[in-house]
């Protein structure tokens, strides 16, 4: 083989190699503008929660059993200013969700009695509702719409009821908690207020 012939060789070697490289980038750079790369640049940031409880008297609520002041309700059957059972006594809540950014559950129970003469709570069946809707052990409060809780729609007025159960094994603790009742009409017990993100299940 010649030194020419050679030399031709090497330049149609040397040709083919470019021509490759280039047919190289020009498929990865066309194939890159229409394939993603995989980098995400959005950011999720932890929901908002913003709940604020306070007593129809002004007092902030915490989720911390404290005591709270209840209205004994009317009853025909029963000398005004007292409680027995199947009397019913309530007291008014405001649940402030404002800037919320998730549904949540209100739930209300009834703290430790004291003195130990009085019934335990599970003698006293305590029901919340917001205002216009269905009484019930758990209020589930969900997002309107997808989007966090407004000045407009986060203030829920929530109504508690106590109610005591009849038990004529228990008339003597019955009658105790009936004298807890003052010329008011009120009654204060313990109670637990507790709100808490809603879990689908």
């Amino acid at each position: 083989m010649t030194n020419r012939e050679r030399r031709t060789r090497t330049k149609r070697a040397v040709l083919i190699v470019i021509a490759l490289l280039l047919a190289v980038y020009l498929i990865s750079s066309t194939y890159a503008r229409y394939s993603t790369q995989g980098i995400a640049n959005a950011t999720v940031d932890v929901a908002k929660w913003a709940v604020r409880m306070t007593a129809d008297d002004g007092t902030t609520l915490s989720s911390t059993t404290q005591n709270i002041t209840f209205t004994v309700q009317s009853n025909s059957n029963v000398v005004p200013g007292k409680i027995a059972p199947a009397v019913t006594a309530v007291a008014v809540v405001e649940l402030d969700l404002t800037g919320t950014e998730v549904a949540v559950d209100f739930t209300a129970t009834v703290g430790s009695m004291t003195p130990n003469n009085l019934p335990s709570s599970d003698k006293i069946s305590l029901t919340s509702a917001i205002t216009g809707g269905t009484a019930g052990s758990v209020i589930e409060i969900p997002l309107e719409n997808n989007v966090a809780f407004t000045a407009a729609n986060g203030k829920k007025t929530v109504t508690l009821t106590l109610t005591w159960a009849n038990d004529d094994n228990n008339n003597a603790n019955d009658t105790a908690t009936g004298m807890l009742a003052d010329s008011s009409r009120t009654i204060t017990i313990p109670v637990t207020l507790t709100v808490q993100q809603h879990i689908a299940q």
